[in-house]
């Protein structure tokens, strides 16, 4: 039996990780430049990686930590086949990343009738259309989707933090040995072996997942991969599997909650910690969440400009307002566990779509809060769609009850989009938004924060609307 939905384990977790007050000092550097990141906030690949595959995880609607399992089984298939350095540290970053193309291909999926996008990708390992429930006229057209899914993920690894064996190794990850995989059909050795290695842990991670309980899980696995063999899987990689679920240490490690801590502690040595690694991540996060959600490129950069302009008129300073800016990349990462039919659904949503919709600021507060130079932020983002009226959600919080910085990103978030152009309507003038800006101060926003907003957007210095989104 498939296990439930991912949603239920994700709501009302958000708040249960200890919130730390991000530090003040330094000094503010232009509005219209990307806001140096001081030394305090810096994090290291793995860190980032690790933190951002529980996103990836909602978007196929799996249980959190489905990407820490698969990583984890893949380092050691790796260590036990002999794999080098190399192949050691490309088949850690596939192996967390490997469904980052998932929430790309998913806007594939508006237009086919009867497709679930969770049970979709969610069975993608296993390449079961009926378990994913996909009716019969419409498998070709998702069978191209989660073609599409492999090539976006290859796509986002080309960036030059990963190994180039990553990217290759994507691009191959539901390829069989037998070459009855897709999208290419490869078999064999033309399969790079750190695919071979993903191909085989992340379908076994999708089986054991299913199963009832741990010990259904353990004594199905030998026949499970004995069905592998020679056909997904290449044998010897089938025999170094069966060789670690054997082990009763490898069990308790599979099942440990604090896998995702165990990862980064021991990731392969690569990009070392540091600021500009931190941003241009978080960049490449935000871009992915304006291309899921439908909206133009570069939108949420645009946010954050106008979050570090509201930050400096504040008097916010050094890393306070630069962790600020920061979460204003990540503030709609939750989005990732809202299915794309209702994140850009022209019409009114029903009201089982509005309740799933309004989870996602928990989802992004979780998602943040795993990361530990972000943790101080996940407060901020889990408040941004609270009002001052208490008519807000999800805590319904009133007035002096929400953080000031949530303020900003929610004045922020709405300027951007009233004035940024959708597929059912064109873009507002900048003076029809300030005026809903301003008519909203008291009820949907602070008037003092609503006052600095307008002043920021008539500034000779307010941040350029139009800048290069291609940027770091």
């Amino acid at each position: 039996m498939w296990p439930p939905r991912a949603v239920a384990s994700w709501v009302g977790r958000a708040g249960s990780a200890e919130q730390k007050e991000p530090q003040v000092g330094g000094t503010n550097p232009s509005q219209n430049e990307p806001r140096a990141i001081p030394s305090a906030l810096e994090a290291t690949l793995a860190e980032l990686a690790t933190g951002f595959s529980f996103a990836l995880d909602a978007a196929e609607g799996r249980e959190p930590g489905h990407a820490t399992k698969v990583t984890y089984i893949a380092t050691l298939l790796g260590q036990e086949l002999g794999c080098d350095a190399a192949d050691q540290r490309a088949t850690f970053y596939a192996a967390l990343l490997h469904d980052v193309g998932v929430p790309i291909a998913a806007s594939g999926l508006t237009g086919l009738a009867g497709v679930d996008e969770e049970l979709l990708f969610g069975f993608a390992p296993l390449s079961d259309f009926d378990a994913a429930e996909v009716p019969y006229e419409q498998r070709n057209n998702a069978k191209e989707v989660l073609g599409t899914h492999v090539s976006a993920a290859a796509t986002f690894l080309s960036h030059p933090w990963f190994p180039p064996e990553t990217q290759t190794a994507v691009r191959h990850s539901h390829e069989n040995w037998d070459g009855t995989g897709y999208p290419l059909g490869a078999a064999g050795e033309d399969v790079p072996i750190v695919a071979r290695i993903l191909r085989a842990a992340d379908l076994f991670e999708c089986v054991v997942s299913g199963e009832s309980n741990p010990l259904a899980a353990r004594a199905h696995a030998r026949s499970t991969i004995l069905g592998w063999l020679g056909r997904e899987l290449q044998p010897e990689i089938t025999r170094a599997l069966l060789d670690l679920t054997e082990d009763d240490v490898f069990w308790l490690g599979f099942y440990d909650d604090g896998i995702a801590d165990s990862l980064i502690e021991n990731a392969p040595e690569g990009v070392p910690a540091s600021g500009t690694l931190l941003r241009q991540f978080s960049n490449a996060v935000a871009d992915l969440i304006d291309a899921k959600s439908g909206h133009q490129p570069g939108r949420a950069r645009r946010v954050a400009r106008y979050v570090a302009a509201m930050a400096d008129a504040l008097g916010m300073q050094g890393d306070h307002a630069a962790l600020l800016e920061l979460i204003a990349l990540w503030n709609d990462v939750g989005a990732f566990g809202v299915p794309n039919r209702i994140l850009v659904k022209p019409d009114l949503l029903s009201l089982d779509e509005m309740q799933r919709m309004r989870t996602h600021p928990t989802f992004s507060a979780e998602i943040v809060s795993r990361i530990g130079v972000l943790r101080g932020g996940a407060r901020w983002v889990h408040a941004h769609h609270e009002r001052v009226d208490g008519k807000g959600y999800p805590e319904t919080l009133v007035g002096p009850g929400i953080p000031t910085e949530a303020g900003i990103l929610s004045l922020a978030d709405a300027y951007v989009a009233m004035t940024a152009r959708r597929p059912d309507r064109d873009a507002m003038t900048q003076e029809d938004a300030t005026a809903v800006i301003e008519a909203g101060a008291g009820s949907q926003w602070d008037p003092y924060l609503v006052q600095a907003f307008l002043d920021v957007l008539v500034a000779d210095d307010t941040p350029d609307l139009h800048f290069d989104v291609a940027g770091a």
